[in-house]
């Protein structure tokens, strides 16, 4: 049986900022005798964040200070009075609100030099893309980097060690979609697999989220656009649906195009993936289900899934669409 651990609890957002600057605070020159250890790991962090701006980390630490919810900014951590470690921390929300862009002019107006602010955006559970992260200038640091700095700590001291256990928990989840029972998946292995179908389908327009909905939500994957901005088609997964689904601006063509989109790929899948049907009802919003693959789409032996076999069904998928997009034409 496992000890309890503490971060199994304290879980937000906050519980981690202030762990971020527990383990930053270590790295002021004052503590160096204190727990050398510590002091090393937290060094170490401050190392690898730098890295992700390919920037050359001061030789000395004079002076470290840390803040946290600094005009709502998570952690500032600046050292030497001179270099600015803007940190965005994220378990498993996502940025809003134009919140980085916020706190990168935020501390623009401060005395720093431009080349010196840093901004991180520190991301210990998964999203589905980064886009608007990397646009504002912020380098990832995910649940691996963070776990690669705690690694290196050979000490004994628990909150650390708690705090690693914990994040190395959510990997361990997150990969056993690979050999855990596909009617046993939960949001985790969910999260692993939509991952690997990132890397394996290697379309740029793949991506990922919660949906909620009226009956509790689930966890969807969408990818292979296609159309205009008045009527476009595209794949999704439902966790263990596979559906073909349409979005139509004007409500006016609604109706219509959800009919003539149904026959199309209805046509063509004899041809491609004979094992899809109507939906078992049509619905009326923008954004609409016009086929779905019947029964489960993922492959498995012994209700362990084929990734192989799985992503093959799903580039069926694709196929299909495009004939249907084709036709259309």
């Amino acid at each position: 049986m496992s000890q309890p651990n503490l971060f199994s609890f304290a879980t937000s957002e906050l519980s981690q900022d202030a762990f971020i600057c527990w383990l930053l605070s270590w790295a002021k020159p004052e503590f160096k005798n204190a727990d050398n250890d510590l002091y090393c790991c937290a060094v170490r962090l401050i190392q690898a964040l730098f890295e992700k701006h390919s920037k050359e980390v001061p030789t000395e630490f004079e002076k470290v200070e840390i803040t946290k919810q600094d005009k709502n900014i998570d952690v500032l951590c600046v050292i030497n009075d001179e270099y600015v470690l803007l940190i965005e921390d994220k378990t498993g929300t996502k940025n809003q609100s134009n919140q980085l862009a916020r706190y990168l002019e935020e501390v623009r107006k401060r005395p720093y030099k431009e080349e010196n602010i840093l901004p991180i955006y520190f991301k210990t559970e998964d999203q589905g893309n980064y886009d608007d992260v990397k646009d504002n200038g912020y380098r990832l640091f995910h649940r691996s980097d963070f776990l690669d700095v705690l690694n290196t700590y050979p000490g004994s001291n628990s909150i650390l060690l708690d705090y690693k256990i914990y994040l190395q928990s959510i990997s361990n989840q997150v990969e056993s979609y690979e050999s855990l029972s596909i009617d046993k998946w939960e949001w985790y292995q969910w999260v692993g697999f939509y991952l690997r179908l990132q890397k394996e389908l290697g379309s740029d327009d793949c991506n990922w989220d919660y949906v909620p909905n009226r009956s509790s939500g689930f966890l969807g994957f969408w990818w292979n656009f296609k159309g205009d901005d008045n009527c476009g088609q595209y794949l999704q997964i439902e966790e263990e649906k596979l559906c073909f689904k349409i979005y139509v601006k004007n409500p006016l063509d609604r109706g219509s195009l959800r009919a003539k989109w149904h026959e199309i790929i209805q046509l063509k899948a004899h041809k491609y993936m004979p094992m899809v049907k109507r939906p078992s009802r049509f619905g009326h919003g923008e954004v609409m289900t016009v086929c779905i693959y019947e029964g489960d789409y993922r492959e498995h032996d012994n209700l362990v899934i084929d990734i192989g076999k799985t992503v093959q069904r799903l580039r069926n998928a694709e196929v299909l669409l495009e004939a249907a997009v084709e036709e259309n034409t």
